[in-house]
């Protein structure tokens, strides 16, 4: 088998208006991300998608669509079966996860349609059908992140993920604490908060902040910028603290651990350049100890779903996040994939090969083609 073509298209899908997503380095009003299809003599087409976040990895849709346009012409002709030696070929580049995400969904997406495979069994084979999900809470008064987070509870999530801090700028402590403090209070004790200021506190905020929300039972993502950073703060409390924005990679993840930074990562596949470098993380980490949890970027049911594989073959009890899709305008997906149901995670079609869904072509922006 050879790829014979392969199509990079610009996609931009806005939110739904009251679910323009608030965090602590601004509003997200939109998807911008890049949706490859690598094509092949066979007539297999594999799918992929670039969810860049800029203020998260520094990628945009114009970063990624120069990478993916740098790098395509280098894979016609090659064998899509050849995984880890294209994943090498990227690598000759630095960085550029969320480009390089987009490429590897799109060979494992062939891989499993061409075995006849769903990806979850390119994985390890399925460990559970249906995965937790959380919902998460943007950045409000506390009133109306605990009014959100209590409507959540009720349409059947059991973990809240809410958002907090605020990058480049003094945050209002006090503020900080009554934010978590009304939502476990309109939640009650048997959900999973989990705190996320994506790297928005100063450590010694952290610090105070965290130590003050310890009663509440919460989780504490990413609670500043860079590993040194989070084991000053891990040193400090004694509320579990989660890496995110700084694990990125397999370096990242052993430093973490070098460091003791850290109770626990934020697994994305979309954010750690795909699957394959994602199932590595998770070889350290568990070879560790250590724990994960599984998240998504902003990123269409596309993306959802192929992370949603990884999970199913691989989650323990953390809910994983791949609910990004809801807060969008339209779905790109008009067949298979994620669905989702009192909070809780499937695919339509467990035996559907590879991502297991089909796109409809006409929210796809104009492609730069190569063959």
């Amino acid at each position: 088998m050879k790829i014979t073509k392969i199509d990079i298209h610009p996609i931009s899908i806005p939110y739904i208006p009251e679910r323009v997503f608030t965090v602590s380095y601004g509003a997200i009003d939109s998807v911008m991300n890049v949706i490859v299809k690598i094509h092949t003599d066979e007539g297999i087409v594999g799918l992929g998608e670039a969810a860049p976040v800029f203020p998260f990895n520094g990628e945009s849709q114009e970063s990624c669509m120069a990478f993916l346009s740098r790098f395509a012409p280098k894979l016609i002709g090659m064998n899509p079966m050849a995984l880890t030696s294209i994943l090498e070929l990227l690598d000759t580049v630095y960085g550029n996860l969320a480009a390089k995400t987009a490429i590897d969904f799109a060979l494992y997406d062939i891989i499993g349609k061409a075995t006849k495979q769903p990806i979850y069994n390119l994985l390890g084979g399925l460990r559970k059908d249906k995965v937790p999900i959380h919902m998460t809470v943007p950045i409000k008064t506390p009133k109306e992140m605990a009014q959100e987070a209590t409507k959540r509870v009720e349409e059947g999530f059991r973990t809240i993920e809410m958002k907090l801090g605020r990058v480049g700028a003094a945050v209002d402590a006090d503020l900080e604490v009554e934010r978590i403090k009304s939502v476990r209070d309109a939640v009650g004790s048997g959900v999973l908060l989990i705190a996320d200021a994506n790297t928005g506190w100063a450590p010694h905020t952290a610090i105070s902040i965290i130590r003050k929300i310890e009663q509440y039972d919460v989780f504490i993502e990413q609670p500043t910028k860079g590993i040194a950073g989070l084991a000053e703060v891990k040193r400090s409390v004694s509320a579990a603290i989660v890496a995110d924005e700084s694990c990125s990679t397999p370096e990242d993840t052993v430093e973490i651990l070098r460091r003791d930074a850290a109770d626990m990562i934020s697994v994305k596949p979309a954010k750690m350049g795909g699957l394959y470098k994602t199932s590595r993380i998770i070889a350290i980490a568990e070879s560790a100890g250590l724990p994960y949890r599984y998240d998504g970027m902003e990123s269409t049911r596309l993306t959802c779903t192929a992370s949603l594989h990884m999970a199913m073959a691989t989650a323990k009890d953390v809910a994983g996040g791949f609910s990004q899709y809801t807060r969008q305008q339209k779905d790109i997906v008009k067949k298979g994939g994620l669905i989702l149901e009192k909070g809780v995670a499937s695919v339509q079609d467990l035996d559907a090969p590879g991502i297991g869904v089909e796109l409809d072509d006409s929210f796809l922006g104009t492609p730069v083609t190569f063959s």
